[in-house]
């Protein structure tokens, strides 16, 4: 239990980091970031969605990222729905609880002053209470991390060990980050039991009990991998590809790389270029590219780890996901507890003094008890394993409340360091500080992307186009706002403006699916000859894409290349025999063409693979009655075995649609021209029933009466054709009359 001087102080400490962080949440609820998550909380919330609505036990495939944090939103998505207050609302209670420990575990190694005033300032610190409002799981791996050294430095009994091993997992399972540090903590504690007096073997059961919680929860996900990808993947996959990110000549570039097209040529490179598939080979695809760097350029390697090192101390919040500054014009509160104009406020002013405290401490007869070098340990193992990644603030946020115990120890240090050694502090400031440039309160072309996206989710085109449009300004080489903003635009019918989007985009990129979209675009636009030339280059590309040759074929077909056309349908159905789509329409071509055989051929496959589609059916009847016809050149047709198999065909349409009016009329002139009137009569009649306004068919069937000796019921018909033929033209002529009326008003 906490003595009552650490009872309300944490109190205090609690109630003004939770104040801030709900005067935060409120004003974050007004951003359009704010239910639209985007980039990496994106990714989360799919994968919560996809647990909490598909399947418990995720996709089948390892983990890609650690898994805690998706199946802690799933579980708050399953108990209140998609709600992302929710999830924020409790990251801001774990925000203020970081704030309690970091003042608790300063009371414990430091004294309590040290302790409040790293609480007080973590209570205030921008980006912590930034990193609560975002769905990402910094603040719980925090949260975790504090916990567990919290623990380790107020007990030593077994049961505790075994705790302790279970949140090391947890925090695992949260950020691995945390792994790197493991075989140093149980190193510390076998040396710590040692300390204490215990023999080396008993000295094992500390470590054993912590490494058997941390197992315990980590095997499950392990066995987990290994079931539903048949791959032995410890945790998640995503390390190789994230140490390739920082290590390479080209790191610049690559930990720019966001979520989009550009990151998904980067994750597919294992498949495209080695032709692997499985998770675990294409993380260590990564890692191989990292270790052919390193190997050939070690000198290179040693100067961007150094580089690293120096970012993790600069004072500025290195953007992962969105920039932590262009935040700041969604919240007063965070434009007063983050900035940088010279100073980057608050890690540029907390680490040069965190940097003075780590060498006091480590002088100091703190810095030489078993829990002051176990977090002297944590600092140097947590800042070691970003630096062997990628340095961002999001990775750098588990470190910074141990390095504010460091920096509040380092400013009460500066009162026993002799004069002339305060001569550090200006220069570590300069030092951190340099580089760090100015705010970019305009924001990037990334943030006015997915500001654009944010509005696009919440059905606000206008602004959504907008945004997308001021990506584009910025940076026009960056693809994504192109291709969001063309789509926009052809939802709209605004389809030039799509074209001109898609054209922009294919300048700067070599990207064939695109230009297959560029296509379609032109296709709609009805510019058929430009998706002629598009569909050619793709086909070009892609010979073996099926679905192109189909678009190539109706392009073709509408720019009247008839063999062109049927040239590429042809292709088409080599590919893919089983598109009927494309074989309906060859079959059609080879009709208009003249080429009755083929055209026949093609309808027999189509209505032997589906003789539910009536029009199959009607269109190879049709054909060969017409080529029955030619034969027999104008004579009466003959009761032929293939004529029977036409009858055959249009019977059977008629009692698959008993309505369809076309089936009626073939079969009715088909027993016409063999001289068969009764049989006819029926059809022409149910053909007036089905479609009365087709005054042709009362000629045929007045006809078929006076064939029949029904002198009356001809003369009936033959009124009610000229009848209707009157009225027709009378309806015809009053509409294009009132077209022109209407032209006249409003304009052509």
């Amino acid at each position: 239990m906490l003595e009552n001087r650490a009872r309300w102080g944490s109190i205090a400490v609690f109630s003004l980091a939770l104040l801030l962080r709900l005067g935060y949440l409120y004003e974050l609820s007004d951003s359009p970031l704010f239910a639209a998550p985007v980039v990496d909380a994106r990714t989360y919330v799919e994968e919560a969605r996809y647990l909490s609505e598909v399947s418990w036990t995720g996709k089948q495939a390892p983990f890609w990222q650690p898994p805690l944090y998706p199946y802690a939103l799933a579980a708050l998505f399953a108990l209140g729905g998609e709600n992302y207050y929710l999830p924020r609302l409790l990251q801001a209670l774990l925000g203020a609880m970081v704030c309690v420990l970091t003042y608790l575990l300063g009371r414990q190694i430091f004294g309590t002053g040290i302790g409040l005033a790293a609480a007080l300032f973590a209570a205030g610190y921008g980006p912590l209470i930034y990193f609560g409002g975002e769905l990402l799981p910094v603040l719980p791996a925090v949260f975790l991390n504090l916990l567990l050294l919290y623990l380790l430095a107020t007990g030593h009994s077994q049961p505790r060990y075994l705790f302790i091993g279970f949140l090391t997992g947890l925090s695992a399972l949260t950020v691995a980050n945390i792994l790197l540090f493991l075989p140093v903590l149980l190193g510390w504690l076998y040396w710590n039991q040692k300390r204490e007096g215990h023999a080396p073997r008993a000295a094992l059961k500390a470590p054993a009990l912590l490494l058997i919680g941390c197992t315990l929860v980590i095997a499950p996900v392990t066995w987990r991998n290994f079931a539903v990808g048949d791959d032995l993947v410890l945790i998640s996959h995503n390390a190789g590809i994230n140490f390739y990110i920082g290590n390479n000549a080209e790191y610049e570039r690559t930990t720019t790389i966001r979520p989009g097209r550009e990151w998904l040529e980067l994750v597919e490179t294992p498949a495209r270029e080695a032709g692997i598939e499985k998770a675990s080979e294409k993380s260590r695809y990564f890692f191989g590219l990292s270790w052919d760097y390193i190997s050939a350029q070690p000198l290179d390697f040693m100067e961007l780890l150094a580089y690293k090192g120096y970012l993790f101390l600069r004072g500025d919040e290195i953007p992962r996901n969105l920039d932590l500054y262009y935040a700041r014009t969604h919240s007063r509160l965070l434009s007063l507890l983050m900035w940088k104009d010279g100073l980057a406020f608050p890690f540029g002013l907390v680490v040069p003094f965190a940097l003075l405290g780590l060498y006091a401490f480590w002088r100091s007869p703190e810095g030489r008890s078993p829990e002051g070098r176990l977090l002297l340990l944590f600092v140097a193992t947590y800042a070691a394993s970003i630096v062997l990644f990628f340095v961002t603030s999001r990775y750098r946020m588990p470190a910074v409340p141990p390095l504010l115990l460091f920096a509040a120890f380092g400013v009460r240090a500066l009162w026993f360091l002799p004069r002339p050694a305060l001569i550090a502090v200006p220069v570590l400031l300069l030092l951190c500080n340099a580089g760090t440039g100015k705010m970019n309160r305009d924001g990037d072309a990334h943030e006015h992307y997915w500001l654009g996206y944010a509005y696009e989710q919440k059905g606000m085109p206008a602004n959504a186009a907008r945004h997308y449009r001021q990506a584009i300004e910025k940076n026009p080489s960056f693809g994504d706002p192109f291709l969001n903003l063309a789509a926009l635009h052809g939802e709209a019918e605004h389809l030039d403006k799509a074209i001109d989007l898609y054209r922009r985009y294919l300048d700067h990129h070599q990207d064939e699916d695109v230009r297959f979209q560029l296509g379609n675009t032109c296709l709609l636009a009805r510019r058929y000859s430009e998706a002629a030339e598009i569909y050619t280059q793709v086909a070009a590309a892609r010979p073996k894409w099926a679905a192109i040759h189909g678009r190539l074929g109706y392009t073709h077909l509408m720019t009247n290349r008839p063999e062109l056309a049927s040239a590429a349908y042809r292709r088409t159905l080599e590919l893919n025999p089983d598109s009927t789509l494309v074989r309906y329409q060859l079959a059609r071509l080879y009709a208009n063409e003249g080429q009755t055989d083929q055209a026949i051929g093609e309808f027999h496959k189509l209505q032997t693979r589906m003789p539910q589609v009536s029009e199959y059916r009607i269109r190879l009847a049709d054909l060969i009655i017409e080529q029955e016809q030619q034969i027999a050149d104008g004579t009466a047709l003959a009761q032929t075995a293939r004529l029977a198999e036409a009858e055959a065909h249009l019977r059977h349409t008629i009692e698959l649609a008993p309505q369809a009016a076309h089936s009626h009329w073939s079969l009715g002139m088909l027993y016409a021209r063999q001289g068969r009137h009764p049989e006819a009569i029926p059809l022409f009649e149910k053909l007036i029933e089905i479609a009365p306004r087709d005054y042709q068919a009362h000629i045929f069937l007045g006809h078929l009466y006076q064939r029949s000796g029904r002198t009356d019921d001809a003369d009936a018909e033959f009124e009610a054709f000229s009848r209707k033929k009157r009225a027709y033209r009378l309806e015809k002529t009053a509409r294009r009359e009132f077209e022109t009326q209407i032209k006249d008003l409003f304009g052509g």
